[in-house]
C-alpha cells in the first residue's frame, strides 16, 4: 500500500467511488419516483377527462357576436337563445331533441353531440 501523504490512494479511490455509486442510485431513484408521479397525475387526470368512459359527448356551442365564432360552453344557456336545430348534430347519427330546457339525445352507440344557440 503505497502511501501519499496522510491518507493512501487506494483509500481515495475507494471513497471515490462509493460516492459515484452513491449518486448515481440517488439520480436513477429519483428519476423512477418522478417518473411514476407524472404517471399517476395522467391517470387521474385522462380518468375525469376521458370519452371511453361515457356514453355520449354533449357540447353546448354558443355564438360569441365579438369573436363571430361558436365557442364551447359548460352548461346550455338559458334566455336569450335560441336553438339552431339546423346546425346541431351528432357525429355517430344520434337524434336530438330539444324538450323545454332540457336537450335529450337518443343514441345507441357512443356518440359526440354538438348542439348550437345564438342570441335572439
Amino acid at each position: 500500500m503505497k502511501k501519499n501523504g496522510f491518507v493512501s490512494t487506494t483509500l481515495i479511490y475507494t471513497f471515490f467511488i462509493i460516492f459515484l455509486s452513491l449518486m448515481l442510485f440517488l439520480i436513477s431513484s429519483y428519476s423512477k419516483n418522478r417518473e411514476m408521479l407524472d404517471e399517476y397525475k395522467d391517470k387521474i387526470k385522462n380518468e375525469f377527462v376521458s370519452d371511453d368512459t361515457l356514453d355520449v359527448n354533449l357540447y353546448f356551442m354558443v355564438y360569441n357576436a365579438e369573436t363571430k365564432e361558436y365557442e364551447v360552453e359548460y352548461n346550455m344557456p338559458k334566455e336569450g337563445y335560441i336553438y339552431k336545430e339546423d346546425y346541431s348534430y351528432c357525429q355517430n347519427g344520434s337524434e336530438m331533441i330539444k324538450k323545454e330546457d332540457k336537450i335529450e339525445v337518443m343514441a345507441k352507440e357512443k356518440d359526440s353531440c354538438y348542439a348550437f344557440f345564438e342570441k335572439e
